[in-house]
């Protein structure tokens, strides 16, 4: 096979692989843009139960790569952090500090701030991970939460 010959198959099968990835975009929001829909999405891929009351503060879904990644920072209501804590990750997570953080670029993300902290980290089927922490920043009760693709 000559240069040139090589250099066709070569454009035809990256033409064939890249065109196949169907990459989405990524969507960046911040209160009050974060809503219910945002919180639906973060719920369908993590399985967490937001309670009544909860307020997104900031929302970040990064489509467009191979994998997908989302960062969400709530503020969930001082009367409904018990019931917030009865989710999965709370109970079957292992107790360790976030190594991702998908939203660390993000102004809103300020995880390092917050006071009386719990953290949790879980692996998912389907080579998903996902990581949540929740403490008070100024005076409310806030979550950082975390979804990838591994």
């Amino acid at each position: 096979m000559n240069n040139f010959s090589k250099n066709v198959v070569a454009l035809l099968a990256s033409t064939f692989f890249c065109g196949c990835l169907d990459f989405g975009e990524d969507v960046s929001l911040v209160a009050p843009n974060v809503t219910h829909k945002e919180l639906t999405i973060v719920s369908q891929r993590t399985g967490i139960i937001f309670p009544e009351g909860t307020k997104g503060l900031g929302f970040l879904f990064l489509g467009s790569g191979i994998d997908d990644s989302i960062a969400l920072k709530i503020m969930i209501p001082e009367k409904k952090k018990q019931s917030f804590l009865e989710n999965k990750i709370f109970k079957s997570g292992e107790n360790s500090k976030p190594s991702i953080e998908a939203g660390s670029r993000e102004s809103w993300w300020k995880l390092d701030e917050i006071d009386e902290r719990i953290d949790r980290t879980k692996k998912l089927p389907k080579g998903r991970f996902m990581e949540c922490s929740i403490g008070r920043e100024d005076s409310m009760w806030v979550a950082y939460i975390s979804w990838m693709e591994i």
